[in-house]
Order: C-alpha cells, then structure tokens, then sequence
C-alpha cells in the first residue's frame, strides 16, 4: 500500500538521483546526464510552478519509492512522466502509483486529458501505463524517438 505526498525542497537530492540513474537516462528523451546546479535551478521552479504537481511516493515502511510528475501543458493537456527507485522496480508500484496520481490530478482538473510519451523499446513502461487504465491513442514521433502515445481522462461512474 503506498501513500504520497507533494514533493518539497527536501526531496531535490532525492530527486537528483533518481534523475540520473542510469535506467531513467536511458529511457528518458534527453538522455544527457543532468547537473546538480541545472537540477537544483530546474526543481525549484518545478515546485512554484502551479501548473506541475509533483508527487513523491512512499511504501508501507515509510521508504520512499519513485515520483510522479503531471505537467500542465494548455487548458485541457497535461503531461505526466514517472520514475521508480532502483531498489523498488519490479514490485508493481508503477500501477499503483500511475492510479493514485492520475485519480488525484483528476478529481481537481476533471476536465483534462493526461498524456504519457514512452519510447518504442520502453516495453516495460507501455505495459504499466495500460495496466494503470491509459488508452492506447497512436505511434507517433516525439521528441525524434518513435513513441507510443497514451492517453488518460477523467471517468464518469454510469449512473
């Protein structure tokens, strides 16, 4: 069972490291290593910026598991992207924690559409992002990179 909260000023290293992990590099579309000052400057803007939610996960023991980030794009678009803790992959928090964030952003923008961008060769991230209920849209290229475009929109109970 995981729990999240909005990330803080605290959470930059963790982020940090997190961002430069080796597997997040490669599965990222700018797969440049990232420096700690650009971080630093690109994380505090991130968390003043009131059209990004950033979210940080944490497991039942309290350890802190991956991120979420929802970036609003226009006003009906929003971008999401994910990273997991190396020590956490494989234990199916990527659905989880897709579920929770997008439920969360929902409820408080019901009327936007969240897009995910994932490389062709990320099968891995394709596979979670339908298990967490986004719809295949198209194969596109984004960002140079064939990619799959998935989307996510509010649901409305039948009633």
């Amino acid at each position: 069972m995981l729990s999240f909260k909005k990330a803080s000023l605290a959470d930059m290293r963790l982020y940090f490291e997190w961002a430069n992990d080796s597997i997040v590099r490669e599965q990222s579309y700018n797969s440049g290593t990232i420096d700690l000052e650009n971080h630093e400057s690109w994380f505090k803007s991130k968390l003043s910026d009131t059209s990004c939610m950033m979210l940080i996960f944490e497991n039942e023991e309290n350890l802190k598991v991956g991120q979420i980030r929802i970036q609003k794009e226009n006003d009906s678009d929003a971008l999401i992207g994910i990273s997991i803790a190396l020590e956490h992959r494989g234990k199916s928090y990527g659905k989880e924690m897709l579920e929770m964030a997008t439920d969360f952003f929902l409820q408080l923008n019901p009327n936007f559409t969240i897009n995910a961008f994932i490389k062709e060769t990320n099968l891995s991230s394709k596979y979670v992002f339908e298990k967490a209920g986004f719809k295949f849209n198209l194969m596109m290229k984004y960002e140079n990179f064939n990619s799959f475009h998935y989307i996510k929109i509010k649901q409305y109970e039948n009633r």
